[in-house]
C-alpha cells in the first residue's frame, strides 16, 4: 500500500494539553484579577502553532502493509517506508495507527525520524499487540510532526483498510491418540490433500512372478538388461475431524464481556490442530453450525485454513448440536479420528459423539469445565474417552498434558 493523499488529521500533543489547560486556568483567574496580557499571549502562541503547523505540515508517502497472520498475545512488529515527497524538509516525524480496534493496541511509540529531507526515506517500525483473537479492519499508520512549537502534531490519515486476522494462541500438546488409519477411495479428490501422489513411488526393484506389468519401468530394463518392476510406498493416511462447540447460554450472549469458556475452547481446538497436524489430515471442521471441509485442500495448508476460521468463530445463537449430526455422518465413513471440543457434556453431546462411534471413528471428548461441576448433568455414565480441562489453565498457556 503507498499512498500520500487523505483526510488532515491534527491534535494536541502532551505539551500542548498542559498549555491548553494552563490558558483555562488563566481564564478563570482572568475574572479576579487583570490577565488579560497573559491571556493573549496564551493565545497568541496556539494560533501561531496552529498556522504554521498547518503550512508545514509534511508531504509523506508511507509504503508497506501489516502481516495478514499475527497471534493473539503476541507482539507484531510492523515495519513501513516513509518517503518525503513535498518541497521541504519534514521534521519530528513519527508513526501511530488511529481509530484500533479495543482489543488491538500500539505498545509504544515508533522512533521518531528527527529529519527527512525532500525524497529522502526512512524505515519506522510500529509495535502492536492484539489481545483477543479476531479479524480486524485496520487503517494504515498516521505519519504525523509535531513541528514547530510540540504543540499540536499535524499528519494525513487515509480510508484504506487492510485485513488484520488476530489467530487464537495455542501450543503443543501432549496427547495421546490411536490414529488408526482407515482405506478411503483413492479415486477421489483426496489425493489432492496428500503431500504428494498417491501412491508415493520410492524406487525399482527386480521383476518378481505376480508382480503388476503396468509397474515394468522400461528405462531401467533397457539399462540393466533385466525387468525392473516400480516400487510405491501404498501407506496411507490418517483423517481426522475436529467438533467444537460454540453453545453458551443465553444470558451470556447479552454481556458484552469476553466469555473465558468459549475462547477456551477456540484456543484449545487451535492447539489439538496444531499438535496433531503432523500425524494426520485435518478433513473435516464444525464450529458451531458450520461445517468446512478440506478434501481439496492441500496438506500443507489445512491447519493455517483451520487456524484462520478458528480466529473469527463467534458464540452460536439459537442452534442445536442434532442440526450437525446429519451433515457430518456423510463424512464421517472416511474420517479415524473425532476430536469433540466441547462446553458441556449433556445428553445432546453425547448422542452426538456416540453417532461418530456408530461410524467406526474413535472418539475424544474434552470438555471446557470443571468436573465437579458437572458431575450432575446428564451423560455422565458415558464409559468412552472423555477429559475436563479447565478454562483457566487454557487460557493462561499452562496446558501440555492432555
Amino acid at each position: 500500500m503507498a499512498t500520500t493523499r487523505g483526510k488532515l488529521h491534527f491534535g494536541l500533543t502532551g505539551a500542548g494539553r498542559v498549555m491548553l489547560r494552563g490558558t483555562g486556568f488563566v481564564v478563570l483567574a482572568a475574572l479576579v484579577i487583570p490577565a488579560f496580557g497573559v491571556l493573549s499571549v496564551l493565545v497568541a502562541v496556539m494560533l501561531m502553532a496552529l498556522v504554521f503547523g498547518f503550512l508545514l505540515r509534511p508531504r509523506i508517502r508511507v509504503t508497506g502493509r501489516p502481516p495478514d497472520r499475527v497471534i493473539a498475545g503476541q507482539t507484531a512488529h510492523l515495519t513501513y517506508t516513509v518517503t518525503n515527497v513535498g518541497r521541504l524538509p519534514a521534521y519530528n516525524l513519527r508513526m501511530r495507527f488511529h481509530g484500533l480496534a479495543e482489543s488491538v493496541e500500539q505498545v509504544a511509540k515508533a522512533d521518531m525520524v528527527a529529519r527527512l529531507g525532500p525524497g529522502e526515506t526512512a524505515e519506522q517500525t510500529v509495535v502492536l499487540r492484539p489481545k483477543r483473537r479476531g479479524i480486524y479492519q485496520i487503517g494504515q499508520p498516521i505519519c504525523e510532526s509535531s513541528f514547530p512549537f510540540n504543540l499540536l502534531y499535524f499528519g494525513t490519515s487515509h480510508d484504506e483498510r487492510e485485513t488484520l486476522i488476530v489467530l487464537p494462541a495455542f501450543s503443543l500438546l501432549q496427547l495421546s491418540l490411536p490414529y488408526l488409519s482407515r482405506h478411503v477411495n483413492a479415486s477421489s479428490l483426496r489425493p489432492a490433500g496428500r503431500a504428494g501422489t498417491s501412491p508415493e513411488y520410492v524406487g525399482n526393484r527386480p521383476f518378481l512372478p505376480g508382480d503388476s506389468p503396468r509397474r515394468i519401468d522400461v528405462r531401467a530394463w533397457a539399462r540393466l538388461s533385466v525387468p525392473a518392476t516400480k516400487e510405491y510406498d501404498d501407506d496411507l493416511d490418517n483423517y481426522a475431524a475436529l467438533v467444537l462447540d460454540t453453545r453458551v447460554p443465553e444470558n451470556r450472549l447479552k454481556s458484552k464481556k469476553e466469555i473465558k469458556e468459549l475462547e477456551a475452547a477456540v484456543s484449545l481446538c487451535a492447539s489439538v490442530a496444531y499438535t496433531i497436524q503432523r500425524d494426520c489430515l485435518i478433513e473435516v471442521l464444525a464450529a458451531g453450525a458450520d461445517l468446512y471441509e478440506f478434501t481439496s485442500v492441500p496438506k500443507t495448508v489445512r491447519l493455517d485454513r483451520t487456524h484462520e476460521i478458528l480466529a473469527g468463530v463467534e458464540p452460536s445463537k439459537g442452534w442445536q448440536p442434532e442440526q450437525l449430526g446429519p451433515l457430518l455422518d456423510e463424512r464421517l465413513h472416511e474420517v479415524c479420528e473425532v476430536i469433540f471440543i466441547l462446553l458441556s457434556w449433556d445428553g445432546t453431546n453425547r448422542r452426538l459423539v456416540e453417532s461418530a462411534e456408530r461410524a467406526g471413528c474413535h472418539c475424544t471428548a474434552i470438555v471446557v469445565g470443571e468436573p465437579k461441576r458437572m458431575a450432575e448433568q446428564e451423560g455422565m455414565d458415558w464409559t468412552g474417552d472423555i477429559r475436563f480441562v479447565p478454562a483457566d489453565e487454557i487460557l493462561a498457556g499452562r496446558m501440555e498434558l492432555l
